[in-house]
């Protein structure tokens, strides 16, 4: 099964955070949808508000470590404006991972690679 990591915007005032989470795992669900396994990083939210002490570079940590083993990065609309989003991009590209910002391209480009 291919894996595609969920890329998108996360950081905002508390409301706009939790929309953003919202809109990642939604997109996240349609990837998942076309028959891929996806990581969404925005679910380390709940690690968390479980532990309390959680810093910015302990979410990006975990979360590289699933980009670096994913097959394809999918980006969440509205990514244009995250600074963690672009690292993320060109973490992938160095590691020559291919990244898509619409599902159709996304879904032909991996099924394509599963035929070879």
């Amino acid at each position: 099964m291919k894996r595609v990591y969920i890329a998108g915007k996360l950081s905002d005032d508390a409301c706009g955070y939790l929309r953003n989470v919202h809109r990642m795992i939604k997109w996240g669900e349609r990837v998942r949808q076309l028959g891929y396994a996806v990581y969404v990083p925005a679910i380390d939210m709940i690690q968390g508000v479980v532990f309390g002490n959680w810093e910015y570079t302990d979410y990006f940590n975990n979360s590289q470590a699933f980009l670096d083993v994913c097959d394809a990065v999918f980006l969440v609309p509205g990514w244009e404006t995250s600074a963690g989003t672009a690292r993320e991009i060109e973490r992938a590209k160095e590691k020559g991972i291919p990244v898509y910002a619409d599902l159709e391209t996304l879904k032909r480009k991996l099924e394509v690679e599963s035929c070879v």
